[in-house]
């Protein structure tokens, strides 16, 4: 009887390890995880963008990311996947996507982003100034050759981009 409980203790805790480092573990297995670092989204006015402070809230991938059906793509679908390529919202919503409206990345952006920053999730409203997303550290003239999801540069505080 001891030994059957050290061993469901041991299991226990194997498991509760892999859950508490799951982004980690896919990592090191070479699958898909959510970027660390903010990213910055090219275009005519970057954006900073976080996977860990969206994470922090409770969102979970399929929150943003979702399939040509529109349903939400699960953690494990994506870590499942090679590339992310396909995760890029402009890989899809582009000059032939069918909704001229949803057509460019930013569009998209703003329509989804500033929605659920002004609705809120568990209580907890986003910002919507221009200048909060769209700051000059995204700006950065670094970006000229980077994809279009890019690590960010430093943060430097307080000057947004000109023309928000």
């Amino acid at each position: 009887m001891k030994k059957t409980m050290i061993a469901l203790a041991m299991v226990c805790a194997a498991g509760l390890t892999m859950t508490m480092t799951g982004l980690n573990t896919a990592q090191a297995a070479g699958k898909t995880a959510a970027p660390a670092q903010d990213l910055v989204i090219k275009g005519k006015k970057p954006a900073l963008f976080s996977h860990a402070k969206h994470t922090a809230l409770g969102l979970d991938c399929g929150s943003c990311h979702h399939d040509a059906k529109h349903q939400p793509i699960t953690e494990a679908a994506i870590a499942g996947l090679g590339k992310t390529d396909g995760l890029q919202c402009a890989s899809c919503h582009n000059a032939k996507f069918a909704n001229a409206k949803l057509q460019k990345p930013m569009d998209v952006f703003h329509a989804r982003c500033k929605t659920c920053h002004a609705t809120g999730v568990n209580g907890k409203k986003g910002p919507t100034g221009c200048i909060v997303c769209h700051t000059a550290a995204a700006a950065a003239p670094a970006q000229a050759d980077t994809p279009a999801a890019a690590p960010a540069p430093a943060k430097k505080k307080g000057k947004a981009v000109e023309g928000c």
